[in-house]
């Protein structure tokens, strides 16, 4: 069904009435609109400031909010990494090395128990989230 077929048009429009759609963009800048928007609004309705902000590792939105300033240009807004979203990429990055290197018949801290392995890699990210 394309958005030109009669079927996506008669969806359309039983459909309005149950969603608003509030932004056109990306699902990326729409997570920056959406942030800017609730901490421009949390003095008014809160009476309070964010000053740090939890991040996943993406610095768009923090970039964007800071580049805002939306408290004004003497409160800097502080970025603090997820370490579950820390230890996943970690995760990840070694497990892709492992993987790299296996292909080319070597293996990362030769032959010994303590050898970077899959399995070792799956480790590290444990230990990482127990934190």
């Amino acid at each position: 069904m394309g958005v030109d077929s009669a079927e996506f048009h008669i969806w359309q429009k039983g459909h309005a009435d149950e969603c608003d759609k509030n932004f056109d963009g990306t699902s990326g800048a729409m997570e920056m609109h959406a942030a800017l928007i609730m901490w421009r609004r949390s003095i008014s309705d809160c009476q309070m400031r964010f000053v740090s902000m939890l991040s996943d590792g993406d610095s768009k939105t923090f970039q964007f909010l800071s580049d805002n300033k939306i408290y004004g240009s003497d409160i800097k807004i502080e970025k603090e990494e997820c370490l579950n979203h820390i230890a996943k990429r970690l995760g990840t990055s070694l497990r892709n090395k492992v993987k790299e290197w296996k292909v080319k018949k070597v293996t990362l801290g030769g032959r010994k128990q303590e050898a970077l392995q899959i399995k070792t890699s799956q480790s590290c990210k444990i230990t990482i989230e127990r934190q």
